[in-house]
């Protein structure tokens, strides 16, 4: 199943429409970004799916989107001042925009298809994203598309731009040689291999980038072994996230294994916490997905969430936030 997810990743492009403000409103040229820090993320507590922001302790959770679409997957811009997030509204899944307090929804493109998430640029100005085993950079204020990592028969995912805007993190995988955790220089197209496969962790995914763009927390699927007889793989399931550097040196464990699927790592924007989500075992059988955060440091873990499932966390803080003129 792991396959065929990261086989169905990525955004289409065809008909791009280009970001505009609505004709009939005047809100959206005082949008503001959080004065303070606020978490964004997907919650059914409210009994479908929607967006939501809170503070980083997991208190004041609002609702965005109100919707009886299904929201998944939101990601700040770079200023905060807007949200980017799929949505299973209209006529299929799309990328939607809306502003920080929720208002102003609209989607993004025509005819785009897509429950995969795409990565703002620091600059804002560009979205990374991936369809057919293609990497492409999509430009906002004029909706144009480059591709800029053509991979033939693999397929790739995931991507995350580094802080710096010189590289894009993502997910490479090709039958028989696997998944590899990749680097895109932005300036020349060259891939670097940061992690290939190695057999005792032989899947990766969900890359996301330190503040400082030092670091790299992903999730590695950590266990597997050989069914002798058919020499068939069987995936244990016990997925957790791993933080290695840029230049792929010191691979180290975040989060234990005790408890499955450890996923979507989020960095704070000082750099000394992430927050992520991992399933919980309920009392009256079966599990529960939770967001949780953890001290780099120290692996203290503390749950932020406890009403319904929760999932796709992202990190804005406004300090850290890149100047605008």
């Amino acid at each position: 199943m792991l396959v065929a997810a990261l086989l169905v990743l990525g955004i289409g492009y065809h008909y791009f429409k280009r970001f505009g403000l609505p004709s009939d409103s005047e809100d959206s040229l005082t949008v503001t970004a959080p004065k303070t820090g606020k978490v964004v993320f997907a919650s059914n507590r409210d009994g479908d799916w929607d967006i939501w922001t809170m503070n980083p302790d997991g208190s004041d959770p609002v609702n965005l989107t109100r919707d009886v679409a299904s929201d998944f997957k939101p990601t700040w811009s770079p200023t905060g001042e807007q949200i980017l997030f799929v949505s299973f509204r209209e006529d299929g899944e799309s990328l939607y925009l809306m502003d920080a307090d929720g208002n102003n929804i609209r989607r993004v493109f025509d005819n785009w298809h897509s429950r995969s998430s795409a990565a703002w640029a620091p600059d804002g100005k560009r979205i990374a994203s991936a369809r057919d085993g293609v990497l492409y950079i999509l430009t906002i204020d004029n909706a144009s598309i480059e591709p800029v990592a053509e991979t033939g028969f693999a397929s790739v995912g995931y991507p995350a731009w580094s802080p710096d805007g010189k590289e894009i993190a993502f997910i490479h995988y090709k039958p028989k040689q696997g998944y590899e955790l990749r680097l895109l220089n932005v300036e020349t197209l060259k891939q670097t291999v940061l992690l290939g496969e190695v057999e005792k962790y032989p899947v990766k995914f969900d890359p996301a980038w330190s503040p400082n763009g030092e670091q790299i927390a992903f999730v590695l699927h950590k266990f597997r072994h050989i069914l002798s007889h058919t020499d068939a793989l069987v995936w244990q399931d016990e997925e957790t996230i791993y933080i290695i550097n840029r230049d792929g040196s010191n691979l180290r464990q975040l989060v234990s294994e005790k408890g499955p699927d450890a996923l979507h790592p989020t960095w704070s924007p000082d750099g000394n916490e992430i927050i992520y989500q991992q399933d919980i075992h309920l009392p009256e059988g079966g599990n529960i997905r939770q967001l949780f955060k953890i001290d780099v440091n120290t692996r203290a873990k503390t749950q932020l969430t406890h009403e319904g499932a929760n999932r796709d966390a992202d990190w804005f803080m406004a300090a850290a936030s890149p100047d605008v003129p």
